[in-house]
Parts: C-alpha cells; structure tokens; sequence
C-alpha cells in the first residue's frame, strides 16, 4: 500500500530539518500507527501521504503511484479517488446538513453527489436518523462519525486519522478505534493513524509502528 524510503520535508523558513523517515512500508489492509509527540512531525507525514505536500528528497508510493511525480491536479484526482482523510479539526460546515456534510467528499472532488451512498455510509456509523441535523446539534463523538463518514464516501484504498482521540476519555478513545479500524476493514482500506497517544498503540497491538521523535517545531 505505501513505501517510504529517505523521504525528508522541511517547511519554508524553518531551521534545520522538519521531517526525516529513512524507511517505512505497509501492506495492503495493514493498520499503521505513527507515534511521537506534538511537533514531531506527525501531521506533516499525513500531509505527505495525502498527496497535499510533496517531499523533497527520498521515494513515496501509495497505492502504487510515485507521488512525487504528480502534479497538483493530479494530487488533487489522486487523492479524492484513493485517500480518506479524517482531520484532528474535524472541519464540519455548520450550516450544512450531516448529509451535505458528508456529500462535500464528492463536491471537492468533482464527483457525482451519490445521496445513497452518503446515508449508507451513515446508516453503518450508527447515524441514520441523524443525516438531516446540523452538526451543533450532535454529540462530539457523532460529530467524529460524521467526518469518519466523509472520509469514507469516496471508498479510499488508504483512510489517515490524525489525532482522533486527542480530549477524549477512555471509553470514547475505545469506541473512536473501534470504529476506525472496523470501518477501514469493511471498506477494504489500510489505516495509518498519527498519535501521541499511548491507548491508541495498546487498542492496536498488531499495527505496523513509526516513531517520530522530536524535531523542529511544527504546528500540529
């Protein structure tokens, strides 16, 4: 599914290097976890995989494609058509509906606004009765699904989670795990999250580990 060798990113302006992964690869519905604290680099590497940075040394293929070859439109096609991407500002647009919420995946990416798909995915995270509400009117935990939902519209071959259980306790960091994994599972798509929490790692005893240690400051 991914292979990473040598890739290293530094930020405009910054000192010193901001991201070095000397290798790293995940097979096709294989779970990975990347670990480290804030500033590490963790989201910076979401962004790489994602196709939205490009790495400026080293080799990255995601699903078989060498993203450092891509134009910005062909990031753009790449990544709605193979990548789900569930952000830690979930980013949900407060005057649409759950529905419209999810039907964005589609709007950004030129696609057809299937409404089926959109409540089915929906119906599977528990938020069928839910896909006429507007987002202030959900719990936090149904707001996470509704993104999960959006991250999933498009039947991504690689679903990237950063920090989902960043403020939650113990039994809803459980719950959002469960759902991630269980989801990627069902939809046939590899999941790398980006944490720096440990319960993460433990609710995932057989995922593929990175490490990133601290670097230069980053914003994440």
């Amino acid at each position: 599914m991914l292979q990473i060798s040598g890739i290293t990113y530094r930020y405009p302006n910054a000192t010193g290097q901001q991201l070095s992964v000397p290798a790293f690869s995940l097979a096709r519905g294989e779970h990975a976890v990347i670990l480290g604290p804030s500033g590490c680099g963790k989201s910076t590497l979401l962004h790489l995989l994602a196709a939205i940075l490009t790495p400026q040394q080293g080799e990255l293929r995601v699903a078989g494609t060498d993203l450092r070859t891509l134009s910005p439109r062909a990031a753009d096609a790449w990544r709605g058509s193979t990548v789900g991407f569930l952000p830690q500002k979930l980013a949900l647009v407060p005057s649409l509906s759950v529905r419209e919420n999810v039907l964005m995946a589609a709007y950004a990416n030129g696609r057809h606004a299937d409404r089926t798909r959109a409540d089915a995915v929906l119906e599977a995270l528990g938020l069928g009765e839910k896909a006429n509400a507007k987002p202030h009117q959900l719990s936090q935990g149904q707001q996470q699904r509704v993104a999960i939902a959006r991250a999933l519209f498009n039947h991504p071959a690689l679903l990237l989670a950063d920090e989902p259980t960043a403020n939650l306790d113990d039994g809803a960091c459980a719950v959002a795990i469960g759902l991630l994994t269980t989801q990627a599972e069902q939809n046939g798509a590899s999941l790398v999250i980006a944490t720096h929490d440990a319960r993460v790692l433990a609710a995932l005893p057989g995922a593929n580990l990175l490490r990133l240690g601290r670097t230069a400051t980053e914003a994440e």
